[in-house]
């Protein structure tokens, strides 16, 4: 009875026969857990996400060095101008104690004008950008 099935067989039957029976032999095999990639295509995809993940990963690292960067600035500048005003402050009261001092018209001895002027020039070395250095003028 075999024999005369296979005879009944067209070709279009033999392919229909065949691609019935390697389909069935692929079902099986990735159930088995067998796979066949020989385009190694699922290697380029994970290759490519692996990618994208990887540069999302260092996309991330810099936006969080540039957050605690823009957060470090605004406390350095934050500091600088409260040391700006407490300079300000200080000066103001100086020049203030000064102008009103009892030897405030009373002209210095010059060679005492020249140590302060030395002592001045010394400071505006040490600290160039300090305001009023760079261009001081002799205020005695």
């Amino acid at each position: 009875m075999s024999g005369g099935l296979l005879r009944t067989l067209t070709p279009l039957g033999w392919l229909a026969a065949f691609g019935v029976v390697v389909v069935l032999i692929l079902i099986v095999g990735r159930g088995l857990g067998v796979r066949w990639d020989p385009l190694h295509l699922q290697a380029r995809r994970l290759e490519a996400v692996q990618r994208r993940a990887d540069q999302a990963e260092a996309l991330a690292a810099a936006r969080a060095l540039e957050a605690a960067a823009r957060g470090r600035q605004v406390e350095v500048l934050d500091a600088f101008h409260h040391h700006a005003e407490a300079v300000a402050r200080a000066t103001a009261t100086a020049e203030t104690r000064a102008r009103t001092a009892d030897d405030a018209d009373t002209p210095l001895d010059p060679a005492r004008a020249q140590r302060l002027r030395d002592h001045d020039r010394e400071l505006c070395r040490l600290a160039p950008a300090v305001a009023g250095c760079a261009a001081a003028s002799d205020p005695f």
